[in-house]
């Protein structure tokens, strides 16, 4: 199982981790009182991400952490 943490003041919402990920495991969603958006990994990541590092990898700001909890 794979935990995903963003973080949220790095984040700008570029959108990189959504347009990377291959299983389409990332969305953009609305920051409450800002019109930035900021990523958000799906409830079914933890279970089919295979760690590939896309999201983070291609990550400007190094915004995204995987721990893999096996």
């Amino acid at each position: 199982m794979v935990k995903h943490i963003v973080d949220i003041e790095k984040c700008v919402g570029c959108g990189k981790c959504v347009e990377n990920c291959s299983l389409e495991l990332w969305v953009l969603v609305d920051r409450e009182g800002s019109k930035k958006k900021l990523a958000q990994v799906t409830e079914e990541a933890a279970i089919v991400c295979h760690t590939c590092g896309m999201c983070f990898e291609g990550c400007p700001e190094k915004a995204i952490v995987l721990i893999d909890e096996k």
